[in-house]
């Protein structure tokens, strides 16, 4: 009997114990900069032609972010 509560007791110490612990940090989201250099670096590390790796880095480096707008039609059609 003295057995059973020695090890109910250790039993509801361990899920104390567990409940009090800290939480793991939130995760933050990565930054622009962060990407990018993860990008080059996964770039390094592969077997590319020497033409197809410069490309890639330059697109990398300088992305080309179209202007807003800039695919619409000339003439939007009329309703009605």
């Amino acid at each position: 009997m003295k057995h059973a509560h020695i090890l109910a007791l250790a039993v509801m110490a361990l899920i104390l114990a567990g409940c009090a612990s800290q939480p793991a940090p939130e995760q933050r989201p990565y930054t622009d900069a962060e990407v990018k250099q993860f990008a080059l670096e996964m770039l390094s590390r592969s077997s590319l032609p020497y033409d197809d790796y410069e490309r890639l880095r330059q697109a990398i480096l300088h992305p080309r972010v179209p202007e807003a707008g800039k695919d619409l039609p000339k003439d939007m059609p009329k309703k009605g």
